[in-house]
C-alpha cells in the first residue's frame, strides 16, 4: 500500500526550497506563485521539493479534505535532481510510479532525462 495520492496532479518544484519550511510556508510558497507552479487552488495537488543540497525531500499534498506534509530523507546519498536557484527551471509533472521511484531510489528511470544529473 502507498501513502500516495491515487489522483491529482504531481509537481516536482526544480528550484531548492528550505528544508524548514512547514505545512504553512509551503502553502504561502505555492498559492503565491513563488514557485512558478500553476494552481487553481481547489484541485487536489501534490508538491515535490527539495533542499539545496538535495537531502531532503518534502511532499505538501493538497485535497479537498485537508493538507498534509511528508519529509523523506534517503539513508545514504542525495536525490539525484537537477535544481536551479535562478528560477529558470520550470517545475514538471510527474506520474506516480516516478515518485514512487524518487522517493525509494533517489532518482527515476533514464526515460525522464530532465530530472538525472551527473554525479
Amino acid at each position: 500500500m502507498s501513502i500516495l495520492s491515487q489522483s491529482g496532479k504531481i509537481i516536482l518544484v526544480r528550484e531548492p526550497v528550505c528544508g524548514r519550511f512547514g505545512i504553512h510556508r509551503l502553502i504561502a510558497q505555492l498559492t503565491s506563485g513563488a514557485l512558478n507552479v500553476s494552481w487553481d487552488g481547489k484541485s487536489e495537488i501534490t508538491m515535490v521539493t527539495f533542499n539545496k543540497k538535495r537531502t531532503l525531500c518534502k511532499i505538501l499534498h493538497i485535497d479537498d479534505y485537508g493538507v498534509d506534509c511528508t519529509t523523506r530523507i534517503l539513508n545514504t546519498g542525495r536525490f539525484q535532481v537537477i535544481l536551479d536557484d535562478c528560477k529558470k527551471l520550470i517545475p514538471i509533472h510527474l506520474t506516480r510510479n516516478e515518485l514512487e521511484e524518487l522517493l525509494t531510489h533517489g532518482s527515476v528511470p533514464d526515460t525522464r532525462n530532465p530530472l538525472k544529473i551527473a554525479v
